[in-house]
Order: structure tokens, then C-alpha cells, then sequence
């Protein structure tokens, strides 16, 4: 597969030999994230049966050009379908062209079908048929989140009608207002000459709208989407719709001429894009490191000062996409470039669009040293490309990712770690990648101990409707485990012993002898803030006898970065991290910013007092 950018639109052309192609249309924003892996891994096996596909980000998403309050954005979108399918046409020489989306996708696409009038076929994975609905589904979702553990501590969006917001996901009133008044039954009459229907979600409406193409002349088939809710599920958790792909690849095959030959599935990345401006003065490549097998995008402000100053490095959070939750890294790398910082957004081996390409991912393989191994080739990389070193942010696994690269890394100057939940891993998937530990061996202390507080919690213990006495016995075992690390410490600090936590305790050595700033940044009702007490005592006390450890804890702060509050907490605690500079280097003075570093908001600078916990408060 190749990089390829149109118009400021970023995109991916899985070559093939066959004269029938195929352009994707993927889901939006939460939707995308949770099925990317998926949505590769069917255009990759069409490409293997002689379909070259185009699969691309619409104008603001992804890793294209524009921000979602731009205006204009519903009609961009549908134009950028057209687009697409000719430039497919245009790239690959192919006669006739089908659309395949999913969700809102599968509207997009068949709004844009029915303006082109040529689309051979078209499959609609329980697409969204009422634009009205779809905006009462995302509000939902949004209500949804806010009641998790996660979320306890966020700043909720008010609800003022200016935008939507999903998952971190925003869709703003110029958009909605065009997207409210869409209804395929009655928009789209004839989209293709043949169509593939598969749902589950409301088989009332979709039966409709058969039998309404099929007024219109369309050839229609029907089959179910069972294998959906598992699909759509969290990116790490979300399982490929086997019997469902097979079932388009097969369909899509049958409609279309003979291939002239079938493509195999590469090993390694294709020669990518060249670069192209996603903004005035903001400049973005497609790279390419450790041999074809890790991709990122290299975002560049002009400026010869960028260019030998440090560079942030962005890595995945969890089994995300380089874009990020709430397309965090994009909308990040951008702001920094405005800055006057360049950065580099990657995916780690098997994550996104890097190599392997895996049906299936697992806890394991996120934690693994090849991950590690896979930052520090792209901090090596912006080193040789005249960087003065690398700026680690990692987030969830991708916090332990940056961690482990630090420690072993000559060009890591630095590293934002935000919401680790293990210093050292230890295998605990079966052999189907299952995780085998019991649920209750994650979760807050500080969350289990409100949730014990609670009544109504214990009468259903004791009804037996809720596993509580596990989480009791977490508890316990955490206290234990707790105490034996403090009573480690202390023998050590008399007698110079060694116990308990040595890999924990020479991890974070090796980082402060190294000269490596570290900070190491938690949401104060995070999860990860139990390993942290575990090993180093209360709010990380422990490690303040390092000079470059820093520990930090920030109000409003959700694990995965998801709320708007929490993306600004950590983008603006990374600006001033390297507004302060890092001990194994000091900034020349030709890569001094042009434009002042944002400091933390207002409303995140109160409760000073003496006891309070603070925003950002180092312990």
C-alpha cells in the first residue's frame, strides 16, 4: 500500500492489476478509531483479489487538511467521494469504480454515488439513514461516557447546540445543520446499478430503503450484519467482521470483470506521498523508518530553526491510530508547528497503518519491547534528520512505549509520560491474545474505595448480582503488596539491600543518570496512579530523591485524553516542558519560539491552598 494526498486529503492506494476498483468511505470519529484495523485489513484482501482501493480521510479527519468547525464541511465531504473515485480512476486506469462505506460513511457514500451517476456498485455497511437520528445517537454516546469510572473526574460539555461532541469527536453547527435535513430514503433514488445492504441495527428502515431502490430499477441485496457490535467495539477489543468481509469481497468479485492478476499483500511500506502544506507554513510528510515497517507523519513548520531544535515525538494510545483519541495527535502536531516546533506522529509495528498488518492485537503485543524499539528508530530518525533529539509523549500503553525508549534511547532529551499503568509488564494474554487477569486487577483504589461508600453497592454483593468481594480481595492484596514496597525502602535506605521493586527503582535511575527529564503525568482518579503508590509511596513520594523524575497530577484529566479539558491540560503541560528546556541539551539560541508557549487555563490554576491538590502539582 501507498500514501497518497489529493487536495490537501490524505488517503492510502492498495495497488492491484484488475479493472474493477473499489473507494472506501470510512465511519466517523469514534467509529473510525474502533474500526481501522478492520477497515484496512478488508481493503488490503480486495487488493489481493485484483481490486486496487483508495481508502482516505475526509477534509478535517484523519491525518487530511482542515479543522472540524471549518464551514462548509458536510458538502467537502461528500465532494471529497467524488474526488477519490476519480482520482482511483485516474491512478490505476480502472473501468468502473464501487463505493464501500460503513456507518456515516455508508451515507457519504451513497450521497455522493447518486451525484456521480456512474458508481458501479455500492455497499452500505449499516449505514446511517436519517441525519437527524444519527445526531440523537451521538449525543447519546456522549451521555454514555460521561457515567463511566473514567470520566468521573471530567468537565462535561455544555450542551449549548454549537457542536456535538462523541468520544472526544466534535461535529459543529454548520455541519450538523446540513447533515439534520438528510434522509437517504428520500435523497438517494438510484445511487448504482447494484447494491449490498448488510445490517442489523434497524432492519425495518433498511428493508425500506431495498425495496425503494429496487422501485428505482437498483439490483439489491439484502444480508445481515451480526458480527457488527463486535466490530464496533474499542480499537484493542474490536473483532474483523469475517463472515460479513467475505461476503463483499465475494459480491464485489462477482459484479465485476475477470482481473488481469491478483496482487499479494506487501511487507513493507511502499514508497510514500511527497510532502504537501496542510495550512500556510505548515508542511507534513509521509515517512517511512525502520525498514518499511513503522509509519508516521512528519509535520514541519517552516523555519530553519524547527529543524535542529528537539522534536516531539507522538506515540499511539493503546491500539489507536497515530491520530489519536479525538484526533488529539493531529490536532496536537498542528498546534506545535504554529509554535514553531516540528514533530513526528507514528504508528508502532502491527497499530494503524504500520507492519505487520494483524486481524487481532493484544495487551501483550502493545506492551512489548518491539514497541520501544520501534521509538527509539524514530527518535534515531528526527535525530538524523538534524533534530536535536526527541521529546517523548506517550499516553496509556503508549506512556509505557515512550518509557522504555527513554531508557534505552541516546536521542530521547526527554519524556511526557501521561497515565502509565505498568513500570514493567509481564505477559498475561492466553494464546488467543484474551487477557487472563481478572478485571478487578485494574481499576482505581480511589474509585473502589467511593464505590464501597455506597449502599446500594453492598446490597448487591450481598444478593450476589456483582462480584464485590473480588474487588475486596484486590484491595487487600494491594495494601499488602503496598506496604512490603515501603518496608523494602526503608531497609534499603538503612542498610543498602536490595528488595522489591529493583526493576521498578533502576528503571527510573537509569532515566535520572542518563540526564533524560522525565515526567511522568496521572489524572488524580487515574488508574494508573495505583502502580505509581504501590512502588514509590504516596503520590510518588519516592522518586523525589531524582532530580529528572518529576511527578505531576492534573484535575479533569481522563485516562485515554478524550475531553477537550484534558487535551489542553496536556498539551499545554508538553509546551511548557519544552519552553523549560532539557538537561542534556540547551536550546541554541536561533530555536528560540516566536510565539509565547500556552500556559494551563484559568480554570485549572485554583485550590492553591496548603493540602489542595493542584492541577499540575509535582510531588
Amino acid at each position: 500500500m501507498r500514501p497518497i494526498v489529493f487536495d490537501g486529503k490524505f488517503g492510502w492506494l492498495h495497488s492491484a492489476h484488475g479493472p474493477d476498483g473499489v473507494v472506501m468511505c470510512s465511519p466517523f470519529g469514534y467509529d473510525s478509531l474502533c474500526t481501522y484495523r478492520g477497515m484496512r485489513r478488508l481493503a488490503e484482501h480486495l487488493a489481493a483479489r485484483g481490486m486496487p482501493v483508495l481508502r482516505f480521510d475526509y477534509p478535517a479527519t484523519g491525518d487530511s487538511a482542515g479543522d472540524p468547525n471549518d464551514l462548509g464541511l458536510w458538502r467537502a465531504w461528500i465532494d471529497s467521494v467524488k474526488q477519490a473515485v476519480a482520482l482511483l480512476r485516474a491512478a490505476t486506469g480502472v473501468e468502473r469504480v464501487s463505493l464501500c462505506g460503513l456507518r456515516l460513511g455508508g451515507m457519504l457514500a451513497a450521497l455522493a454515488a447518486q451525484e456521480l451517476g456512474d458508481v458501479h456498485g455500492l455497499v452500505l455497511m449499516s449505514p446511517v439513514l436519517s441525519g437527524k437520528t444519527y445526531q440523537r445517537e451521538l449525543r447519546a454516546h456522549y451521555r454514555q461516557w460521561l457515567k463511566l469510572p473514567e470520566a468521573m473526574d471530567c468537565v462535561a460539555e455544555p450542551d449549548t447546540g454549537e457542536f456535538i461532541e462523541a468520544y472526544g469527536f466534535r461535529m459543529y453547527r454548520d455541519t450538523l445543520d446540513s447533515l439534520r435535513t438528510v434522509d437517504l430514503s428520500r435523497d438517494t433514488t438510484r445511487p448504482a446499478a447494484r447494491v449490498l445492504l448488510l445490517d442489523s441495527l434497524d432492519p425495518a428502515r433498511v428493508d425500506a430503503l431495498a425495496a425503494h431502490y429496487t422501485e428505482h430499477g437498483v439490483d439489491v441485496e439484502r444480508q445481515s450484519f451480526d458480527e457488527y457490535g463486535r466490530f464496533m467495539m474499542e480499537a484493542l477489543q474490536s473483532e474483523i467482521p469475517h463472515a460479513a468481509f467475505e461476503s463483499i469481497e465475494n459480491w464485489l468479485v462477482a459484479g465485476g470483470a475477470r482481473p488481469r492478476s491478483t496482487a499479494s499483500v506487501p511487507q513493507r511500506g511502499e514508497e510514500p506521498a511527497g510532502g504537501h502544506y496542510v495550512s500556510p507554513g505548515l508542511h507534513e510528510t509521509p515517512v517511512w523508518l525502520n525498514d518499511g515497517k513503522v509509519f508516521g507523519i512528519y509535520c514541519l513548520p517552516d523555519g530553519a530553526a524547527a529543524a535542529s531544535a528537539p522534536a516531539v515525538l507522538l506515540l499511539n494510545t493503546g491500539a489507536v491510530s497515530r491520530i489519536g483519541n479525538g484526533r488529539f495527535g493531529v490536532h496536537f502536531a498542528r498546534r506545535l508547528a504554529r509554535l514553531g516546533i516540528a514533530s513526528l506522529r507514528i504508528d508502532v509495528g502491527g497499530v494503524g497503518d504500520s507492519m505487520p498488518s494483524c486481524d487481532t492485537l493484544s495487551l501483550d503485543a502493545l506492551y512489548s519491547q518491539s514497541s520501544a524499539a520501534d521509538a527509539a528508530c524514530a527518535s534515531r530518525w528526527l535525530a538524523a534528520r538534524g533534530h536535536a533529539g526527541a521529546l517523548l509523549l506517550g499516553i496509556c500503553s503508549g506512556a509505557y512505549t515512550g518509557l522504555h525508549a527513554a531508557t534505552r534511547e541516546p536521542a530521547v532529551v526527554g519524556a511526557v509520560i501521561v497515565n502509565v499503568q505498568k513500570f514493567r509488564w509481564h505477559n498475561v494474554c492466553d494464546e488467543h491474545g484474551k487477557p487472563m487477569i481478572p478485571v478487578s486487577a485494574f481499576g482505581s483504589t480511589r474509585n473502589y474505595m467511593r464505590s464501597m461508600k455506597r449502599p446500594g453497592k453492598w446490597l448487591r454483593v450481598l444478593k450476589g448480582d456483582t462480584g464485590g468481594w473480588g474487588i475486596v480481595r484486590e484491595l487487600v492484596v494491594r495494601q499488602l503488596a503496598r506496604t512490603g514496597e515501603t518496608l523494602a525502602d526503608r531497609i534499603e535506605q538503612l542498610c543498602g539491600l536490595e528488595f522489591g521493586a529493583r526493576d521498578e527503582r533502576h528503571l527510573f535511575t537509569n532515566l535520572d543518570e542518563r540526564g533524560v527529564d522525565t515526567h511522568l503525568v496521572f489524572g488524580v482518579l487515574d488508574e494508573g496512579v495505583e502502580e505509581l503508590e504501590r512502588y514509590f509511596g504516596a503520590r510518588g513520594a519516592r522518586l523525589a530523591r531524582f532530580m529528572r523524575i518529576h511527578v505531576a497530577f492534573c484535575k479533569h484529566t481522563d485516562h485515554a485524553i478524550l475531553s477537550s479539558v484534558a487535551q489542553q491540560n496536556i498539551m499545554s503541560y508538553v509546551e511548557n516542558v519544552y519552553r523549560d528546556g532539557f538537561t542534556k541539551l540547551r536550546l541554541p539560541d536561533s530555536a528560540t519560539l516566536d510565539v509565547e508557549l500556552h500556559r494551563t487555563h484559568p480554570e485549572h490554576e485554583e485550590h492553591r491552598g496548603a493540602g489542595a491538590l493542584r492541577p499540575f502539582g509535582e510531588a
